[in-house]
């Protein structure tokens, strides 16, 4: 499983102080704890999330994809997700084939048009931001893996 990052910057965890994230926001014991909880081998690309094409996290995350035959998930958190986005768009149809999970939390905040575009022969996890806030999004997901959003 591909792990993408979001934005750098300021944010806390919850129950936590606010700190900052350089490479890009992520709970990332929860995402690596999702991945291995799903059966997958994590690989978070270590690289703080942007929403545009081409950015860092997108190239990066290209070349592990196709790198590696056995990457067939995909995870984003925050601008991580919108990083999905622009990769699914560029994908060959042979690389989306290899697909079996897509993971979405926290990007765009308003799915309304974005989800359908994440869509495809894969299973779908598509989380808008919990209650507990933004950065709550990997810990929640973990409360529920399975199953429709």
């Amino acid at each position: 499983m591909v792990i993408m990052r979001g934005k750098a910057g300021t944010y806390a965890l919850p129950g936590e102080k606010p700190r900052e994230w350089p490479r890009g926001a992520l709970d990332e014991a929860a995402a690596l704890d999702f991945a291995r909880l799903r059966g997958y081998e994590p690989k978070v690309i270590d690289v703080a999330g942007w929403s545009a094409v081409n950015s860092q996290q997108m190239q990066k995350a290209l070349k592990e994809i196709r790198a590696d035959d056995d990457v067939f998930a995909l995870y984003g958190f925050s601008a991580g997700g919108y990083t999905i986005y622009n990769i699914l768009q560029v994908l060959k149809p042979k690389e989306k084939d290899r697909l079996a999970l897509v993971v979405v939390l926290g990007a765009p905040p308003d799915p309304t048009p974005f989800k359908d575009d994440y869509r495809g022969p894969w299973e779908l996890i598509y989380r808008l931001n919990p209650p507990a806030g933004h950065m709550a999004g990997p810990r929640v997901l973990l409360e529920r893996p399975f199953g429709p959003d």
